[in-house]
């Protein structure tokens, strides 16, 4: 789940990072059959790139200061998943 309702679940290099390491452990564990991705709240699934995060002028930067917001490592993730991946999409999503 991403859980930012506050911002419509939008996204910064943190919110990415973590969403990687639960999908990594769901990928990976025997117990669990499909993986389901959604938006914590009813106004949207997900927002996009939290643009505030990005700021003016330097971009999105992670914990080391690399300049990247690494959502098309995720993205590589689901596609290459062996287990279905469901999104469960209420409200907008961008």
């Amino acid at each position: 789940t991403i859980n930012r309702p506050e911002v419509r679940n939008a996204f910064r290099p943190q919110t990415v990072k973590e969403m990687i390491t639960a999908f990594s452990d769901a990928r990976f564990d025997e117990n669990i059959g499909v993986i389901v991705l959604t938006g914590e709240g009813e106004k949207a699934f997900c927002s996009g790139g939290d643009q505030k995060v990005r700021g003016d002028y330097g971009g999105y930067k992670d914990d080391s200061g690399v300049h990247h917001l690494n959502v098309l490592d995720f993205q590589r993730d689901i596609r290459s998943c062996p287990k279905p991946v469901v999104a469960m999409v209420a409200g907008y999503a961008i």
